[in-house]
């Protein structure tokens, strides 16, 4: 299964999921797209398809992703700015996104019990969200993740968590996925000037400070996430101020929008979050 993930946070108290995701499965591989727009956190659209896999073309050279010979991601670099840009494309003129998203933090990759993970964690995004046959100009900040892992993998691992928390120029990334009750995989890495640093993982406490029951499971609401080291140190509080429910195949996955309260010190140097 391979997943490419992007959202994008506006001004204008709009913001987008777009996601394609492909299930390898031989002659009945099919592919799914998704698009959801959202206005002051609550979901006001939701379009989504599933199209054969005859129909879908991966690039294995260039970010290039197409579904009935149409671009729904396209990435290349400005040469004479030398930033990587990936326009973002879903629906039409009357319900849908034509999105440019500016790479402003460094990519990097990590390994989870699921599989392989690539995260370009912070971008400029501009264009245009058609709600309704009306346009809409949008300008923000967005994020893009890639996953690929074994179609099996979500049926030998229990679940996962993972969010961002972006602050300043900076960004923090978080995991926990959970294989069993003893084998827990905990991952934070922070973005800065143009630099990664992953946390080690013994550095890292979880906790699920709230939960609530929905669509016959248990789900978590708040969080915390804690973090001390000689270069590190945060404490932060993760409430969900929503979450919608989205099933895809093999995968019950719930999306949150977020408030991010607490504290971060790097290098000595403290900041509150909210």
């Amino acid at each position: 299964m391979e997943t490419w993930y992007y959202d994008a946070i506006f001004d204008n108290n709009y913001d987008v999921v777009s996601l394609v995701n492909v299930f390898h499965l031989g002659v009945f591989s099919f592919a799914i797209t998704s698009l959801f727009i959202y206005k002051d956190t609550k979901l006001i659209k939701n379009l989504r398809s599933r199209s054969p896999y005859k129909c879908f073309y991966g690039s294995e050279e260039i970010p290039l992703i197409k579904i009935n010979d149409r671009s729904v991601i396209n990435g290349y670099v400005d040469k004479p700015m030398e930033n990587w840009i990936y326009e973002i494309k879903r629906g039409d003129s009357q319900q849908g996104i034509d999105l440019k998203f500016i790479k402003t933090a460094k990519a990097w990759k990590g390994k989870t019990f699921l599989g392989d993970w690539l995260v370009i964690p912070r971008f400029k995004v501009k264009g245009t969200i058609y709600l309704d046959g009306n346009s809409i100009s949008v300008s923000g900040e967005g994020y893009h993740d890639h996953n690929n892992y074994p179609i099996y993998a979500p049926l030998v691992n229990k679940g996962y968590h993972f969010g961002k928390i972006p602050f300043d120029t900076m960004n923090i990334t978080w995991a926990n996925v959970t294989k069993n009750r003893r084998k827990k995989q905990l991952l934070i890495v922070l973005n800065k000037d143009n630099k990664y640093v992953s946390i080690d993982s013994d550095d890292i406490r979880f906790t699920v400070e709230r939960q609530v029951e929905d669509h016959d499971k248990i789900i978590p609401t708040i969080w915390r996430l804690n973090v001390e080291n000689d270069f590190l140190y945060l404490d932060i509080k993760i409430e969900s101020l929503h979450f919608h429910y989205i099933h895809i195949p093999a995968v019950n996955y719930w999306r949150h929008h977020v408030r991010n309260i607490g504290e971060i010190s790097i290098d000595d140097v403290s900041r509150k979050i909210d």
